[in-house]
């Protein structure tokens, strides 16, 4: 990309914005010096309140220091690549998982708690998706399902989507599994809480485009549970779906 600017305005503008990321003050032409501290004030209130927006649980969790220290941290040593402020808290998110910070022995489901504030952001902000055609009319067993496109699933090792952060111990680490999608009609967010036979459920479904008989069938052999049983567990989860609006209808 060619850069228009004068070499010395770009060397000046480049030293106000390592000043503004990190606070160290270079000798900048022309510069009121004691004034330049509302740059960086100013700059990196946007920073913190963008974090503090998408990361409320991560926010209330951490101590003031711990935080403050942090996104100081990120500002100051992270050069960020996105030009959409929304999309900033994912590198943040990059940012910590790939840190050796001692905040995740503190806290060792800290990135999956901010993954999964994240993946609300994305699942929110992601474009819109073509919505297959359906039918209201149906039947669970025989015809072919057809889910709501805007979603999906996490695989958790905490249960950051279930219990106040503050409240999760060593004691809770263990397989955790859910759905999010995004409302077609309001926009809002949802979310599910699997056991790992509905994940391979809606997984297949989804896939598939196969009626739930032909993929119960498949089950019986992968779970070990025979065909009623698996049709048992299956029909009440899939009403509750498409009560969510998760599921659309059927195959026309």
């Amino acid at each position: 990309m060619k850069n228009y600017l004068l070499d010395d305005t770009a060397v000046q503008q480049s030293r106000l914005a390592n000043y503004c990321r990190t606070g160290v003050l270079e000798p900048i032409k022309g510069l009121t010096e004691n004034r330049v501290g509302n740059y960086r004030r100013l700059v990196y209130n946007v920073i913190d309140d963008t974090l503090q927006t998408a990361f409320p649980l991560t926010h209330n969790l951490l101590s003031e220091e711990e935080w403050d220290e942090t996104v100081n941290q990120f500002f100051s040593n992270h050069a960020c690549r996105s030009t959409s402020v929304w999309k900033m808290p994912y590198e943040f998110y990059q940012y910590i998982e790939g840190s050796d910070t001692n905040l995740k022995k503190i806290y060792p489901f800290l990135t999956e708690l901010l993954l999964f504030e994240w993946m609300e952001i994305e699942l929110y902000m992601m474009e819109d998706m073509r919505f297959p055609e359906a039918q209201i009319s149906g039947d669970f067993e025989s015809s072919v399902i057809i889910f709501n496109p805007e979603f999906k699933l996490m695989k958790l090792s905490y249960p950051v989507h279930q219990k106040n952060p503050n409240e999760i111990g060593d004691e809770d680490k263990g397989e955790y599994f859910l759905l999010m999608f995004r409302d077609k009609l309001s926009g809002a967010i949802q979310f599910v809480n699997l056991s790992l036979f509905y994940v391979w459920l809606i997984e297949r479904i989804a896939a598939s485009q196969d009626s739930l008989n032909n993929i119960l069938t498949e089950g019986t052999d992968l779970f070990g549970l025979d065909y009623p049983t698996l049709l048992n567990n299956s029909i009440p989860f899939l009403s509750e779906l498409k009560t969510k609006s998760f599921i659309l209808g059927f195959r026309k």
